[in-house]
């Protein structure tokens, strides 16, 4: 018999359409069902941005919990049929342990992590009439789901931004952008942080967005380039060549291998993995 699985995910526009997709990948034995955020209302094509409803999108930490122990008080007959809950959240800052200097790397869940992990497990079970058995999978992109990118390159960056979905760089251009702007993003952005990115946040105690410094790379890149010769400069020129979680984050998810993030994000999401493949 086939598990149902009952799903509330983070934001939107890169987990509205996608999010099942990915799921699957890690175990396609199971129905997942969607009950936040709301889909697009259709699919667009590569870069475009997603037309998706307001009214729940960009729930995140604890307006996103509110949205489901709402929903579960709501409804409480919907869900007893499912054999679990999965609750899909970006991490950002929350529960890292003394943020510090420049290089901080906490290679470890805090003591308050797993508090809330069991707080909000304990309360779903108890507004679903369930016992400890029962599974609340918590799936968390530390510090955002970029970690998840970035640790599948080929997949991700490397893909939308190459030939087959990037028509705005020629091909000479492209190979050449897909040379340059990883080491570029590592040295530039991650830092210290490429071998252990789901510590990435905190620099001199002031916590960093990772798609923020992502976005930014792309301009001081175009800046880094224009002066190596003319493939680079034309490059430089192309103002379409941006990040953004809106058009690209879509995109990204659906060619994403949980298979190989599992392997570099082991801190967070590798538990979580697990568990819905072993469900």
């Amino acid at each position: 018999m086939v598990k149902r699985v009952a799903c509330f995910f983070t934001r939107g526009y890169t987990e509205s359409n996608a999010m099942p997709i990915f799921l699957r990948k890690i175990n396609n034995g199971i129905e997942f069902k969607q009950f936040c955020p709301n889909r697009t209302k259709r699919r667009k094509r590569p870069g475009e941005e997603a037309d998706l409803i307001d009214e729940f999108s960009g729930l995140t930490g604890s307006d996103l919990l509110k949205y489901v122990y709402s929903y579960l008080d709501n409804h409480p007959g919907e869900l007893t049929v499912y054999d679990a809950v999965i609750i899909e959240d970006d991490l950002d800052g929350r529960f890292t342990e003394t943020p510090g200097g420049f290089r901080t790397k906490v290679s470890k869940r805090t003591v308050d992590f797993q508090k809330h992990y069991d707080i909000v497990a304990c309360e779903v079970r108890k507004k679903l009439h369930k016992d400890d058995t029962f599974p609340v999978i918590q799936i968390f992109a530390a510090p955002e789901i970029e970690t998840w990118f970035l640790s599948d390159w080929n997949n991700t960056f490397g893909l939308v931004y190459g030939p087959k979905f990037f028509s705005i760089l020629s091909s000479k251009e492209n190979q050449y952008f897909s040379t340059m702007f990883q080491p570029y993003i590592r040295k530039n952005v991650l830092y210290g942080y490429a071998d252990q990115i789901e510590n990435y946040g905190y620099f001199d105690g002031t916590y960093h967005k990772l798609s923020s410094h992502i976005s930014t790379a792309f301009d001081s890149f175009k800046v880094f380039i224009a002066q190596y010769g003319s493939i680079a400069a034309s490059i430089a020129s192309k103002a379409d060549l941006k990040y953004s979680k809106r058009s690209h984050g879509d995109e990204m998810l659906r060619h994403l291998s949980p298979d190989t993030v599992q392997e570099k994000c082991s801190i967070y999401f590798r538990e979580a993995f697990n568990l819905i493949k072993n469900l």
